[in-house]
């Protein structure tokens, strides 16, 4: 498995040290540590660790809502918990927890749950870059297709023909076509 840079925050100090030398020893290391969710957050933008394991309940701020902002700083998150209420699960499913541990926690499940994690975690960021790179396209596509539809009625030309000049023009200027066909319709 690859080495990770772990955030770890748990109030209660030995389960820390212990998760920690546990983490320590399968090779990743714990890049920042703290009992509470608002430090959790403090350290997450500054040393922007590739995974957190968060304790539910946390002075401050619980462990749910500091995974929800560790969500939106894209960093997967692995709670433990000494509570197994369906109640705090669903609440963990709508702020995109990866992986959930009931104290106490052993060596095996921690470093499973956490190898786990973070390459689901992997698969959703990967799939989320393609889906952004295809809408990018299709929203150039579009763009496009709308232009060559202006040129085309504008001058009285056929699709192909449209089509040739736009990727002559934007050949000329030594642009994108999208571009092109975006300064285009901004100027219609």
């Amino acid at each position: 498995m690859k080495t990770l840079s772990i955030l770890l925050a748990e109030d209660e100090i030995l389960i820390r040290e212990d998760m920690k030398e546990a983490l320590e020893e399968a090779g990743h290391i714990v890049c920042a540590e703290c009992d509470n969710g608002k430090k959790a957050i403090e350290q997450a933008k500054q040393m922007q660790p590739e995974l957190a394991i968060l304790d539910i309940m946390m002075p401050e701020l619980d462990g749910l809502e500091t995974a929800q902002m560790m969500h939106e700083l894209n960093i997967p998150v692995v709670m433990v918990t000494a509570n197994s209420q369906a109640k705090l699960i669903q609440r963990a499913e709508k702020v995109h927890v990866y992986g959930y541990i009931i104290k106490p926690v052993s060596e095996q499940n921690l470093l499973a749950a956490v190898q786990i994690a973070y390459a689901r975690w992997r698969e959703m960021d990967c799939t989320s870059n393609e889906l952004q790179k295809m809408q990018a396209t299709l929203c150039a596509q579009k763009t496009i297709s709308k232009a060559r539809s202006l040129i085309q009625d504008r001058l009285g030309l056929s699709a192909s023909e449209a089509h040739r000049r736009l990727l002559q023009e934007a050949t000329k200027r030594q642009m994108p076509l999208a571009t092109l066909a975006e300064k285009i319709l901004q100027q219609m």
